[in-house]
């Protein structure tokens, strides 16, 4: 009965160490899929920045050249003096609100890159942990299967 005893605790030990081991491997593979994810949707954050940028500037051009046209169709001079400074004022005002938007894509695109870069880091160290932790119950086991080995040998 003692042999099964100890033969239990091995097993027992065993079973939970390998429990342990998995819980790690599928931890870091979930972190590794999600940073994935979190790559690919910085990717996205890059392209949906360059969009919204291009659509702003094609609606301040076209806004710009109705301003012209409405404009010389009422007798103004547009390239002298006051007019001439508005415009050049308003093109260069729309020129940094586009770049505005593609740097938000920028920024948010690299936080995007630095978080896939901490998940695929925590699945990794909670990898190494479940495998550390996995070798200290393996020995724990071990040793409390040799004390009770050696119990039941002094026992006779």
């Amino acid at each position: 009965m003692a042999g099964a005893a100890v033969a239990a605790i091995v097993v027992g030990t065993t079973v939970s160490a390998y429990g342990t081991m998995k819980q790690g491997q599928n931890a870091n593979m979930i972190a590794k899929r999600n940073a994935e994810i979190m790559s690919r949707n910085a990717n996205t954050a890059m392209q949906n920045a360059e969009f919204n940028a291009r659509l702003q500037e094609r609606d301040d051009r076209r806004r710009r050249s109705q301003q012209q046209a409405s404009l010389q169709s009422s007798g103004m001079e547009i390239y002298d003096g006051t007019n001439l400074i508005g415009f050049a004022s308003q093109e260069w005002s729309d020129e940094i609100n586009a770049e505005l938007i593609r740097r938000g894509g920028a920024n948010t695109a690299a936080n995007l890159r630095m978080q896939a870069g901490v998940t695929a880091a925590e699945g990794q160290a909670a990898q190494s942990g479940a495998m550390l932790s996995a070798g200290g119950s393996l020995l724990t086991g071990l040793g409390s299967a040799g004390v009770s080995y050696q119990k039941m040998n002094a026992e006779g």
